[in-house]
Order: structure tokens, then C-alpha cells, then sequence
């Protein structure tokens, strides 16, 4: 197990600034995507949206096809965003159209959940 010292046990990063953590960010193939909205009702942290519909219209428009756009993850202030690339959306996308352009990355206490540049799908049980 890693060492950490004592600064990096204590010290806190601040979510909004880049110094502090490097925000997940994820790649959706227009070629591949479908517009389905999975991803976007699968995401544990409600962070993919898309232009054309809301959250809400993707979770009852489901059931009736209609197609919800090309999705993106929402950006917040100072560029980071709400992604920790989990990879829920990519392992539940039926048509393979999502990839991780940039992976999770905190700094001090919370790098112990930096992850590696070698993401890969959730195991399947």
C-alpha cells in the first residue's frame, strides 16, 4: 500500500481548482452513438446531459423511442466537471460509443482514487 504523508492525509483539494484535481471527461463516438439516453440515466453523477432534451424527458421518453441527442458531460466552472469516470454510462451503452478522454485525477487526501490511464470496463458478473 502507498505511503502518504502527512500533508497529503490533512489537506483537502478543492473540487473547482485544477491545481487540486483533474475532472473526469468522456468521449461519446457521433458514429456509434444511437441517442438512446442510457448513459445519460445510468450516470451515478447525473452528469451527462444533451442539447436537446432534459434528464426528465430522457427518463419518460424512454419507453416511446424517441431519440435524445448526442450526449456530453456538463461542465461547471473552471472547466471541471462532475465526471469521475466511473465508466457506468460505457458499460451500460449497448453500442460501444463511449470512451474515457480524460481520466479522474485528486490530489492530497483523495489520491488514493487517482485512477489509471488504463481504464477498462467494469468487470461482468
Amino acid at each position: 500500500m502507498k505511503k502518504f504523508n502527512l500533508i497529503d492525509r490533512l489537506r483537502i483539494p478543492t473540487y473547482d481548482n485544477p491545481k487540486h484535481m483533474k475532472t473526469a471527461d468522456l468521449f461519446f463516438n457521433p458514429a456509434k452513438c444511437k441517442q438512446c439516453g442510457i448513459c445519460i440515466k445510468v450516470c451515478p453523477g447525473g452528469c451527462l446531459v444533451t442539447d436537446k432534451v432534459t434528464k426528465k424527458e430522457v427518463w419518460q421518453d424512454m419507453q416511446n423511442g424517441v431519440k435524445a441527442g448526442l450526449p456530453r458531460v456538463m461542465t461547471l466552472k473552471g472547466g471541471s466537471t462532475l465526471c469521475i469516470a466511473c465508466f457506468c454510462c460505457g458499460a451500460a451503452c449497448p453500442h460501444g460509443a463511449i470512451s474515457i478522454k480524460r481520466n479522474f485525477n485528486p490530489k492530497y487526501f483523495y489520491k488514493r482514487l487517482t485512477q489509471t490511464e488504463d481504464m477498462r470496463y467494469p468487470k461482468r458478473y
